[in-house]
């Protein structure tokens, strides 16, 4: 039966498993929505996230920094006037900073997720142009 829909993946073969690449925009998209909710809740969110994200479970630098910004603080706004001050490449951090989180409560867990799912080469991140 044919639905008229296609999956479209990019794919690269290595020890015999297929990897799909994963662009990073759809990445970044992920992981900024998973530190969004959790600087939303912060610190509260640090506790009680189960699984909580931990650093090598970003895969992007902005990210990674974002996080151990995020974790260095002790308060919220500790916590935001630090990431507002990263020199970052990829992020827009006053967007960032200005959206709300409230909403993106699935995100920390996908990140740990995927970040299994690159580990064991099941997803593969995409070069940066």
């Amino acid at each position: 039966m044919h639905t008229g829909y296609r999956l479209k993946a990019t794919v690269s073969w290595s020890s015999n498993r297929v990897a799909e690449k994963v662009k990073r925009i759809d990445q970044q998209r992920h992981e900024l929505k998973a530190l969004r909710y959790l600087l939303q809740f912060f610190p509260e969110s640090l506790q009680k996230i189960k699984p909580l994200p931990r650093r090598e479970d970003f895969q992007l630098p902005d990210c990674q920094r974002i996080y151990d910004a995020l974790t260095s603080a002790r308060t919220q706004e500790q916590a935001t006037a630090a990431i507002r001050g990263l020199d970052v490449q990829e992020t827009d951090l006053d967007s960032f900073l200005r959206l709300g989180g409230e909403y993106y409560f699935t995100y920390p867990k996908l990140v740990v997720e995927r970040a299994e799912q690159f580990r064991t080469g099941v997803l593969e991140l995409e070069a940066a142009s």
